[in-house]
């Protein structure tokens, strides 16, 4: 019983976090009118996994309605992601080439673009917290029709992007096709994080990334993996759940590698500032 609510728990903790986990980054882009810091093969190989994901649970019949949703949900959020990559890299770079050409708003544009190059923190957390009540609401409410005890099947609360539930007493075609889109979106995800990283070492700064994008992904992918080895850590109920464990798990060392990209470069940066005010100081001085 202690169990199965802990896992419950880990699950919709899972679940929140990614439900809030890309609006930090929506909103950095928006503020600073460009997604340059955001890796595109990152972000095409997330919208691949998320469309997987929605096949995925109309493929699998023993998905529930709120998996489903959830799915629409984090596709919904990286489609966003991705219009922005068009717009910021491509659109609006042209409309204010052509608003500096008919020399409209040349005074103030300066002035409006670093009053929008940080993001309002207060405008933030309400965002966060209006898609943490609605996540919370949405796997409360599905939770009620959840039988987390049945001898004939293991499930585990659709967290982490990975939202398919398997049936470990059914076989069938659809079942099938969805453990295999499990290990399509196990190498997707897994996958994507490469391209970021190596562009975050290419640039040597993580400028234009928002950590807590990566922050709360984090936490979705190790609660989604403790919801699970919580429940049982018995071969026959990890196996039907094995492409999301590594899968979750996987993600979760390349997240913290990236958590762990902003504080490196985070310390060189405030090492060059340092060097560099000591040796102005010191041209003074002479």
């Amino acid at each position: 019983m202690f169990r199965d609510e802990l896992s419950l728990s880990l699950g919709i903790i899972s679940v929140i976090s990614w439900s809030v986990a890309e609006i930090p980054q929506i909103m950095t882009n928006y503020s600073n009118k460009s997604i340059e810091g955001v890796s595109i093969a990152f972000l095409t190989t997330w919208m691949l996994g998320d469309i997987f994901n929605v096949v995925g649970c109309l493929m699998e019949p023993a998905s529930l309605p709120v998996q489903f949703y959830t799915a629409v949900l984090y596709t919904l959020a990286t489609l966003v992601l991705y219009v922005q990559s068009i717009y910021y890299g491509h659109i609006y770079p042209r409309l204010m080439k052509n608003r500096r050409n008919h020399h409209v708003v040349d005074v103030e544009e300066p002035l409006l673009h670093e009053e929008a190059k940080r993001p309002s923190t207060k405008s933030m957390l309400c965002v966060v917290s209006v898609f943490l009540f609605l996540g919370t609401f949405n796997m409360l409410s599905g939770s009620r029709s959840m039988d987390l005890r049945g001898k004939d099947r293991v499930f585990v609360v659709g967290g982490a992007r990975k939202l398919l539930e398997v049936t470990s007493g059914n076989s069938g075609e659809n079942s099938n096709i969805g453990m295999w889109l499990g290990w399509a979106m196990a190498a997707i995800y897994m996958g994507g994080r490469l391209p970021q990283i190596c562009m975050n070492i290419r640039r040597g700064h993580v400028e234009g990334l928002s950590p807590l994008m990566f922050f709360f992904a984090f936490v979705g992918n190790v609660t989604y993996v403790a919801s699970i080895l919580v429940n049982s850590v018995e071969w026959s109920k990890i196996e039907p759940n094995l492409p999301w464990l590594v899968d979750s798990g996987g993600c979760a060392v390349l997240d913290f590698l990236i958590l762990l990209q902003f504080f490196y470069f985070g310390c060189r940066k405030v090492e060059k500032d340092s060097d560099k005010k000591k040796h102005e100081t010191g041209e003074e001085a002479v």
